[in-house]
Formats: structure tokens, sequence, C-alpha cells
């Protein structure tokens, strides 16, 4: 994260929805276990005790264009430095009211064109950086957090990693 200034905001949002998830009464046997301490890697996994599989995960806090669940774009970007890795299968972005995520797989955005940009930081310079745009994410209501543990507990078993799966 290129802006130090949202790291406690991140880890805040993260953990609340890890709790909210994990509190969910159906498929108990699935688990959101962010990482106790930074890794510069994913920021967590989704555990099928059932199964005996994960997903990685990556969280953000988004707090501009995303609010009330509703996203202001018709595509959601990602860093290719995150799409890259191997150890993060889907991306969560948290909108700044923490009332909706918006969810999307990693395989998706390998589909599409990369985009050289000037991005926003926490300094005056920008950073130079490489993005990926899809339309294929889906949000997700707090409200109705059963819906988004449903999509995790049907990717995990079935290991369909897209958005075939929403």
């Amino acid at each position: 994260m290129y802006r130090p200034t949202l790291y406690s905001k991140h880890d805040q949002t993260m953990n609340d929805f890890a709790e909210l998830f994990n509190r969910f009464p159906d498929y108990r046997y699935i688990e959101m276990r962010p990482n106790p301490v930074k890794t510069y890697d994913n920021d967590g996994v989704f555990l099928d005790h059932l199964h005996k599989r994960k997903i990685g995960y990556d969280w953000e806090y988004r707090d501009r264009y995303f609010a009330n669940c509703i996203f202001q774009y018709p595509t959601l970007g990602q860093f290719e430095r995150k799409i890259r890795k191997p150890s993060i299968q889907i991306s969560l972005q948290c909108d700044s009211t923490e009332t909706g995520i918006a969810a999307a797989w990693h395989s998706d955005w390998k589909l599409e064109e990369q985009q050289h940009l000037d991005l926003r930081t926490d300094y005056e310079e920008k950073e130079k950086g490489t993005t990926r745009y899809t339309n294929k994410f889906k949000i997700y209501s707090y409200e109705k957090i059963g819906d988004f543990k449903r999509m995790i507990a049907a990717a995990l078993e079935f290991q369909i990693y897209s958005s075939e799966i929403f």
C-alpha cells in the first residue's frame, strides 16, 4: 500500500469484516483468516477446513468512489504487482462506509490489457504503476454477508476461481 495514512483503517476494516464473515452461521467450515502480521504478500486466506483448500485474498479500503455499496465506475482496477502474486486469487475492496465490498478474481483481471498510469499516493509525487481493469466484479452488501460466504464456499468446493462463480 502506497498510502500509509490508510494502514490502520485497512487493518481495522479487514478485521471487522473477517469477524462478520466468521460469525455468519452457514458454512462454519469456511474461515476468513487475516494475517496476524503484515507480510507484503497476501492479506490473509479463506480456509476450507472440510475440503482442505484455501484462497489467498488482498484487502483494500477505498476512501473514494465507493460508498454505501455503490461503486462509481463500470470497471474495477487492480495493481499489476498484486495480480502477479500467485498467493492472491481474489481482491476485496471495502467501501468507505463499511457497508459493502467489491470482489474480483485475479484470473479475470489477467484477461484484460495492462494500463500504465500515474497513481495517487500520500505524497506529492505520483506512483507510476501498471494496472488492469475488469467489469467482472460483484458488490456484496455486509447486510447479506451470506451471499458472499456462499460464493466463497462454492469457489472452494468446485475450485472455480473466476467470475463464473458469481
